[in-house]
């Protein structure tokens, strides 16, 4: 009974053993094994974006899950566990993980790792536990197996008289196989599963080495898969940490950056291939300070403050530096070569601020340049500006092409650039136009320097084999020292030289001039006629004037010239030499000379006699196309006849596209207007003008006609009027003021005269009464004139001369 006891016991301890101790130590394997899964996910997260430190959605469901099967397995071990402390530890790792499992949305992936780093320290220690709990349970074998032989021992001695026959044949039956199980559970307890446990027979020691045998080959085999799951999951774990260490490497050896990092305690922890390339091999480990001692370094980790900044290399190489701290304590450097980009933007800065063509600062830079001398009064006051005009360019640009053109532009930027001084700055603004910001004593060096760049300008220049001469006008202006200028103000210099070269252009080739403050004064002024200029067509402050055309000759008046003029309200009457040229720059002569055709046309259908009308058209409205058209509609509309009509155009309007002006003058010939070259002998091309294009009338300047006492001017005037009647051409003298002048004019043969010897320029209501004035004077009976021998030009004169004499002598005391 005793050794059933034994055995019974042996069994329900082994069954102990199956049931309780392996069952729970596979889960809380299995746990432990999950719990290293977990970890290294999240530590992959980590890795994987180090900047986005809390758990994405997918995160955290994936949490969830692994930490419901790991709370399972904890609760299947600690039900199994055969100890308090064993389902005390795996309890309280149950605890955690519930409470991770709670909290898994408010989780960082810092803190996440943390407790798991806890959590899986603690079930290391419970495992730690089932086995003490396990080597327990062999403990308590073998202490039931020694218990159950003492036992047998002193029954056997109690009853060695009465059974000795029977210990005799049990002996041979039982005491061997208990002995061979009892054995068998002492190995197995020690580790050992492969016993060769062979039971014959039916007997309960049978039954028990069967049932040491399945427990043998149950915990081999369990603990063969625990051990092989172990293995396997370490592979395959330490293959995923393999697999990322390469990744990492990759990316780092084929960064276009150079890194490197330095630990907590500033030794060097990171490096890779771009930063050897830049900076040479170093060993890792090394201290931030010794890498500081490399030349190439040693600005770099000195600016220890700095979280980006630039340097240049020895070799030219630029260099982009970012450096960040680590949480953990260090900082990453990167070095980018922004070689390129270096480069480009400093190419990109010099095109903005130079000339492409000459190299030379442009108008960005020369501005630039002022801002900073105005900002200094003891410079301001030492500084002029120079605006420099090429005399000649266009011409020169027009006939040899523009390649020859640049080329010269080049050559001049040079020679200014060589009378310039070494402090001072040549730009080129744009066109033929140059400025200098001098620094010297002024204005005596400024002065110097014009005339210096005008000497230098005045040697002819030698272009892709072409001699070319050019020449230069300047305009100065010197800074106030005791003006304080604003950076806003810094362009007040350039504006008044610009101011003095105009002036300087205007008394000629060669010129220079100082700015003044009329200059400034007469530009405001411009800018108001313009203003004024553009509303007075719509307010109606235009006025049309008539000055008459005289045939001294037949004593009549053959036609009248319109004369256009602004009575400005506040000016009062204004030049039409000082706005008409500003219409024709501003694009409103246009719409100006319609009105004046228009009105002039209207005006001479009122005239009593149809007499002739003459408009001055500007060469700037031979560039509207429609001219054509509007001369014709205006025609049409008044009902003036063509043959009433004279345009006059000055030779200016041939300059440019010949051909097309020429048939828009051929088309106003066709209706049956007049033509007439206004200024005649003023350009040098007159003659050839009259060659292409057979004008009904030319007008004698009234520069030849002033001066007509000169010889050459003369000689003109008779050049003029017998070259005209030769070809069948009208000819008129606009300009006449005396009598003197007239005498001369008919002695060589021009009978058609206009000027203020005759009548000034009249307002339409006052032609009637001026025209029967005129008709008085002609009907009064003439004088009779001695006729002397034909040896002076007053024996060639007309008797209707003293008629005329009377009429201006009556129209001088109006």
């Amino acid at each position: 009974m005793i050794a059933q006891h034994s055995q019974r016991a042996i069994g329900t301890l082994a069954a102990s053993i199956y049931d309780d101790v392996l069952i729970s130590t596979n889960s809380l394997r299995s746990a432990q094994n999950g719990m290293l899964e977990l970890d290294a996910a999240v530590q992959r997260d980590q890795g994987g974006d180090a900047v986005a430190n809390v758990l994405t959605p997918a995160q955290r469901a994936r949490l969830t899950s692994e930490v419901a099967a790991l709370i399972a397995d904890l609760s299947v071990a600690g039900q199994g566990s055969i100890s308090a402390e064993g389902r005390s530890a795996t309890e309280a790792i149950g605890r955690r993980l519930a409470r991770l499992h709670a909290s898994s949305g408010a989780l960082t992936l810092r803190l996440l790792l943390k407790e798991l780093s806890t959590a899986r320290e603690e079930v290391d220690a419970a495992v730690r536990v089932f086995a003490a709990d396990a080597y327990g349970v062999r403990r308590d074998v073998a202490d039931m197996v020694d218990s159950s032989i003492d036992r047998n021992y002193l029954a056997m001695g109690v009853a060695t008289l009465a059974a000795v026959l029977i210990c005799l044949a049990l002996n041979r039956a039982i005491v061997p196989a208990l002995n061979h199980a009892v054995a068998i559970a002492k190995s197995i307890a020690a580790g050992n599963f492969s016993n060769a446990i062979n039971p014959r027979g039916r007997s309960e020691t049978a039954e028990l080495l069967s049932a040491l045998a399945v427990m043998q080959t149950s915990i081999a085999r369990h603990f063969g898969e625990i051990e092989d799951d172990a293995a396997t999951q370490a592979d395959a774990y330490d293959s995923r940490i393999a697999v990322q260490n390469a990744r990492f490497e990759a990316a780092l050896n084929n960064m276009t950056q150079g890194l490197c990092m330095f630990d907590g305690k500033g030794r060097l922890a990171v490096v890779n291939q771009r930063f050897i390339e830049l900076f040479g091999p170093v060993a890792s480990g090394t201290p931030v300070s010794d890498l500081a001692k490399k030349p190439a370094l040693a600005s770099i980790f000195s600016s220890a403050k700095e979280s980006f900044f630039t340097r240049q290399m020895d070799d030219g190489t630029m260099l982009a530096v970012s450096r960040q701290g680590i949480a953990a304590g260090g900082h990453v450097y990167t070095f980018e070569d922004i070689t390129e980009r270096h480069n480009a933007t400093q190419r990109l800065s010099y095109l903005a601020n130079h000339c492409s063509l000459t190299g030379l600062p442009n108008r960005s830079r020369l501005a630039e340049r002022l801002q900073e001398l105005s900002a200094d009064p003891g410079l301001i006051g030492e500084t002029a500006v120079l605006c420099l005009d090429l005399d000649g360019f266009k011409a020169v640009n027009d006939t040899l092409g523009h390649l020859v053109g640049d080329m010269l532009l080049q050559a001049a930027g040079r020679r200014i650039l060589d009378c310039a001084g070494d402090a001072d700055l040549v730009a080129r603004t744009g066109g033929d136009e140059f400025a200098v910001v001098h620094i010297g004593g002024q204005p005596e060096t400024s002065e110097s320097l014009a005339a210096a760049i005008i000497a230098a300008m005045a040697a002819p220049f030698v272009v892709d084999h072409h001699r070319i001469a050019i020449g230069v006008s300047i305009g100065i202006a010197v800074g106030d020292p005791a003006a304080t200028l604003s950076p806003g103000d810094s362009y007040a210099l350039l504006k008044n030289a610009d101011l003095a070269l105009h002036a300087a252009k205007a008394l000629g080739r060669n010129s220079y001039s100082f700015f003044e403050p009329a200059m400034d004064e007469r530009l405001q002024s411009r800018r108001r006629t313009e203003t004024d200029l553009a509303s007075a067509l719509e307010k109606g402050e235009f006025e049309l004037f008539y000055q008459p055309f005289v045939n001294v000759t037949q004593q009549t008046i053959s036609g009248f010239e319109a004369l256009i003029r602004w009575r400005h309200p506040t000016r009062g009457a204004i030049s039409p030499g000082e706005f008409i040229p500003i219409a024709e720059e501003v694009g409103l002569i246009a719409p100006i000379g319609l009105w004046v055709l228009e009105s002039a046309c209207r005006q001479a259908m009122l005239w009593a006699t149809p007499l002739q009308v003459s408009v001055n058209l500007s060469p700037v409205q031979f560039r509207e196309a429609t001219l054509y058209t509007d001369v014709r509609h205006i025609l049409t509309e008044t009902g003036l006849p063509p043959g009433r009509l004279q345009l006059e155009i000055t030779e200016s309007v041939l300059l440019h596209d010949t051909e097309s002006v020429l048939a828009v003058l051929r088309g106003f010939r066709k209706l049956g207007i007049r033509i007439s070259m206004d200024d005649f002998g003023t350009g040098y091309s007159s003659l050839g003008y009259l060659s292409r294009f057979p004008f009904d009338k030319v007008k004698i300047d009234q520069s030849f006609v002033r001066d007509l006492m000169k010889r050459e001017n003369l000689a003109v005037v008779r050049a003029v009027i017998g070259l005209s009647k030769a070809m069948g051409i009208g000819v008129i003298a606009e300009g006449v003021e005396t009598a003197g002048q007239r005498d001369l004019l008919l002695a060589e043969g021009c009978d058609e005269m206009q000027g203020y010897y005759f009548s000034k320029p009249r307002p339409a209501a006052e032609l009637p009464a001026f025209l029967e004035a005129f008709s008085a004077a002609a009907d009064l009976p003439r004088r009779r004139e001695t006729v002397a021998p034909r040896t002076s030009d007053e024996a060639r004169l007309p008797t209707g001369r003293a008629a005329l004499t009377g009429f201006s002598e009556a129209r001088a005391a109006d």
